[in-house]
């Protein structure tokens, strides 16, 4: 019975010349083009709430280049967009340099004027994720998962110390080769690999040239692209 009424109701002539469907059609979501450079796009999150530290942290906040998939993390009290403007100048702008994209989410945190003020002054451009689609900002979101999980494993029973092991964890993932580039985001971000702990020093200092670096920089940027 339900068919058979559709199918009347359908082929109404008189309801299809009157009662016409006035809303425009939802566009399809659009993939990320890859970006030219370093700090062509990056990605911005908060994770959270988490098991609030002895500190008294309760979020981290995440910041990933699209490139080079370089990650910077900082653990705060809240999520505030004092929070991540205050973010965005210091642990971005003043040590990397300003994105030309800033890719987040939705959220309170980032759609107030505190936070696009900021962004607009320092000259970035300040683009959002499609409602209710996170996967829109993928790469942010697939370091969250990955930094949550190993985190975990080194917290203490009362997982009130997570905030100790953010700045290692961080940095383990940086010095890391991905599976995607085949590098390390360090190495992309740097132009070199980075001296770790355990490496042996050389007993030779080899001094290159300044354009010997960068266009050994370019290279590894180049590759990246290609593999992206």
């Amino acid at each position: 019975m339900y068919k058979k009424t559709k199918e009347y109701v359908l082929a109404c002539t008189k309801c299809k010349q009157f009662k016409i469907n006035r809303t425009k059609l939802v566009g399809k979501l659009q993939s990320i083009k890859s970006p030219t450079g370093i700090l062509d796009l990056i990605g911005m999150d908060f994770v959270g709430p988490v098991p609030q530290s002895l500190k008294g942290n309760k979020y981290i906040l995440v910041c990933t280049d699209y490139l080079s998939r370089f990650a910077i993390t900082q653990a705060t009290a809240n999520c505030t967009a004092d929070t991540a403007a205050k973010f965005l100048v210091d642990k971005v702008i003043l040590q990397y340099g300003v994105p030309k994209q800033l890719l987040t989410g939705r959220g309170t945190h980032f759609m107030t004027n505190v936070f696009e003020a900021v962004a607009s002054r320092c000259g970035a451009k300040h683009i959002t994720t499609t409602s209710y689609h996170p996967q829109c900002n993928g790469l942010t979101e697939h370091f969250n998962a990955t930094l949550v999980d190993s985190i975990g494993t080194y917290v203490n029973q009362q997982q009130s110390d997570w905030d100790d092991y953010l700045t290692y964890v961080t940095f383990a993932y940086n010095t890391s080769k991905q599976a995607t580039t085949q590098m390390e985001p360090f190495k992309l971000m740097y132009g070199r690999d980075a001296i770790l702990p355990f490496d042996i020093p050389s007993q030779i200092t080899k001094l290159s040239s300044v354009n010997d670096y960068y266009s050994q920089l370019v290279r590894f940027l180049q590759q990246d692209k290609s593999t992206a």
